[in-house]
């Protein structure tokens, strides 16, 4: 069964200028590549790549087919004499990896083949090895090769070694030991997930198991009323809570399946946890958390054999506040399309008018507005009503400046402002149908500033 010593990294680096570096390239990347028992059959991804590649036109990127090579880095095979070739021309040091599983649990890994092997290694080992080496992902290269050849093992033989040189030193032990773990739980993440699964499954049981529970067995007696759930008894009735505690616990002496079934989910939690890497205060804290959510919903499970027909109380849905019908960000929403009617409407002098009487702090004329199709619907619906309105709109929009001296784009936007202002009083007029006796449809909008 998996755990977190299946999957063994073994990393050696061969610094510049050494010995062990030239034997690399001399003698063991051909012996990664060659070795009986290397893996050189050509997987689905292989083939899917190199076609890939012919109809792109990547001249001489494949000039061996998929299956002839043992080999394969991030993008696909890689011929041996191509490999020796770029770790020639490599700068810095050289590390070597070796990442191995025992035999008997390479399915449950999803290492049992060269496909598995080499979809784990595009995605996880660049990452991984540009933490070890220190240096950015963008410069890390490596190849690699599955070999087949060990009787209790499945291992994949990895040369490593940065673009750019940047790789010149040996593994800082908090940098491989962080690489180490994260190829761990990239390695143990289809054991976990399955046992999640199971752990799930062992809850339902446990919880199943307390259902059948005979009502004449249990001696827990029920406030008269509220709310009946097991988290609402430990709050505010904790003596009930732990007598429910107790008749589970009672039960489960007498009914072996209850015992049973909360065992295997403790198991579970325990295998999890171990999964996980946890350790220590953290591991407590994460197995304490799974058995009181079993207790919780055992508890439940219990109260309602116990009073099946009470209900709970329902819970309140959340009431959303109402959007607010004043305020800065409802003016600048409501003003938004009635600035972009000025703007496309008014002419070039009546605007230039607008902006020359807020420029002399006088009342914008009404003329101003003659060709916006809002002003001219307000005035056909209302027209006294409008008329009051535009004059007092127009007749405030100048006073009380913020500043005496306004640069010429900050004078036509208070103009442009204004003008809406006064469309936006008309329209209210008109849709209230003052002083007229006209009711007009509420729901009437403005649609790319005009009222329709």
């Amino acid at each position: 069964m998996a755990s977190r010593s299946s999957l063994v990294v073994n990393a050696r680096v061969h610094l510049s200028g050494s010995r062990g570096r030239s034997a690399v390239i001399t003698n063991n990347v051909e012996y990664v590549a060659t070795r009986e028992g290397a893996d050189k059959s050509a997987t689905v991804d292989d083939l899917r790549r190199s076609e890939l590649a012919e109809r792109m036109g990547i001249v001489g990127y494949y000039a061996e087919r998929p299956g002839s090579t043992a080999l394969f880095d991030q993008n696909g095979a890689v011929q041996l004499r191509t490999a020796r070739r770029e770790l020639e021309k490599a700068d810095g040091a050289i590390a070597t990896v070796v990442l191995s599983v025992r035999r008997d649990e390479a399915s449950e890994l999803d290492l049992a083949c060269k496909e598995d092997w080499q979809r784990f290694c595009r995605l996880n080992l660049t990452s991984a090895l540009a933490e070890a080496m220190g240096i950015p992902e963008s410069s890390v290269r490596w190849v690699a090769a599955e070999h087949e050849n060990h009787p209790n093992s499945k291992h994949v033989h990895v040369i490593a070694w940065s673009s750019d040189g940047s790789f010149d030193s040996l593994m800082a032990r908090n940098r491989l030991d962080r690489a180490r773990n994260a190829l761990t739980d990239a390695a143990l993440a289809p054991a976990l997930a399955a046992e999640y699964e199971a752990r799930d499954l062992a809850r339902s049981r446990a919880v199943d198991a307390v259902r059948h529970i005979p009502a004449v067995e249990i001696g827990v007696t029920l406030p008269a009323d509220g709310r009946i759930s097991y988290a609402h008894l430990r709050r505010w009735h904790p003596d009930v809570a732990k007598a429910v505690d107790v008749a589970i616990a009672e039960a489960a002496s007498r009914h072996p399946e209850i015992k049973g079934t909360s065992a295997a989910y403790g198991k579970s939690v325990e295998r999890c946890a171990g999964l996980k890497g946890l350790e220590g205060v953290a591991r407590d804290r994460y197995v304490n958390d799974a058995m009181r959510e079993l207790r919780a919903r055992q508890g439940n499970a219990l109260l309602r054999v116990i009073a099946p027909d009470r209900a709970t109380v329902p819970e309140m849905e959340p009431i959303r506040s109402a959007r607010p019908n004043d305020g800065p960000a409802t003016e600048r929403k409501r003003m938004k399309p009635l600035v972009g009617e000025v703007r496309a409407c008014v002419a070039g002098k009546d605007l230039e008018r607008a902006r020359e009487a807020v420029r002399k702090r006088r009342p914008i004329p009404k003329r101003c507005l003659r060709s916006c199709p809002s002003y001219a619907l307000s005035m056909a619906k209302v027209p006294v009503a409008a008329s009051r309105a535009i004059t007092k709109a127009l007749a405030f929009a100048t006073e009380s400046p913020r500043s005496k001296k306004d640069p010429s784009d900050e004078v036509g936007q208070k103009a442009e402002r204004a003008l809406a202002r006064a469309l936006a009083a008309a329209a209210s007029a008109a849709v209230r149908g003052d002083t007229a006796g006209i009711v007009l449809d509420p729901a009437k909008t403005i649609v790319k500033g005009m009222i329709l």
